[in-house]
């Protein structure tokens, strides 16, 4: 049996160690979460694309204002399109609320693009936004469904330094036949699995049959879409037939040079 003095030190340790372990413990780092605030607002306030806090709904319609036939449902908003750049130029992430949900959009500037800014959107979602001047143009994708804010091209009549803009969904629009873009980077590997290897240079593929046009920002301009998807990756898109016979004329079935990239730029008809 031990005696009293041999327990005293015992606690005597145990309490140091005990203390030890709190000092460490308040010394090291704490993890902060960053938590980006929502604009309190009633549902009836809120526009389909809300961009939290730069955002006023409009009623709708509004005379003047055509929209196009193969939109079933739409509403109109006027962004505070400076403060959107500004808060977006600052790295923070936007708030936003999608068809009445909350959700956080971290978008970053597109190199070489300024005045572009593509990212995620909580919850697997993806975003697009491009500001210029009073005018802005959105992509939301979330659950399979795609969101998009577009310019009417006519100021607000309550506030007329504002442009009014349009917003409608994926599922609002009839369904229509046409044809649909796709695009390829085969430089980044895009068609690696088709025989079409991402370090082959222009030597490569005149070697193996291949006809090179070049693509250069003036052509861009009569492809809007193919300039689009350039930027934003986004496939798939809709194309006019102005710019499906253009396709047709000087890119099926070639490689087109683009920046030092090259490309497969094509359309499938649904």
């Amino acid at each position: 049996m031990r005696g009293k003095g041999s327990v005293i030190p015992a606690l005597l340790l145990t309490a140091a160690v005990t203390a030890l372990a709190a000092g460490f413990a308040a010394l090291a780092p704490v993890t902060e979460v960053t938590i980006t605030p929502q604009e309190p607002i009633a549902p009836e306030d809120q526009a389909l694309v809300h961009i939290d806090f730069f955002t006023e709904k409009r009623d709708a319609p509004v005379e003047g204002v055509d929209i196009l036939s193969s939109i079933l449902r739409y509403e109109l908003a006027v962004y505070d399109t400076e403060g959107i750049r500004d808060s977006l130029l600052s790295g923070e992430p936007l708030a936003v609320h999608i068809a009445g949900q909350p959700y956080t959009a971290d978008l970053q500037e597109m190199p070489r693009d300024t005045g572009s800014f593509t990212g995620t959107l909580s919850g697997d979602g993806r975003a697009h936004l491009t500001v210029s001047g009073d005018v802005l143009r959105g992509y939301f994708e979330i659950g399979g469904v795609a969101y998009h804010v577009e310019s009417t091209g006519r100021y607000d009549g309550k506030s007329p330094g504002n442009v009014l803009h349009y917003l409608f969904s994926s599922a609002d629009v009839k369904g229509l036949s046409g044809c649909y873009l796709t695009l390829y980077n085969i430089s980044n590997g895009d068609l690696k699995d088709s025989g079409y290897p991402a370090d082959w240079t222009r030597a490569d593929f005149l070697k193996a049959g291949h006809e090179i046009v070049p693509l250069t920002d003036a052509d861009l301009v009569g492809l809007p879409r193919v300039n689009e998807t350039l930027r934003t990756g986004f496939m798939e898109v809709p194309l006019s037939e102005n710019e499906t016979m253009r396709i047709v004329k000087g890119y099926r079935g070639k490689i087109a040079e683009y920046r030092g990239n090259y490309y497969v730029i094509d359309f499938f008809e649904s």
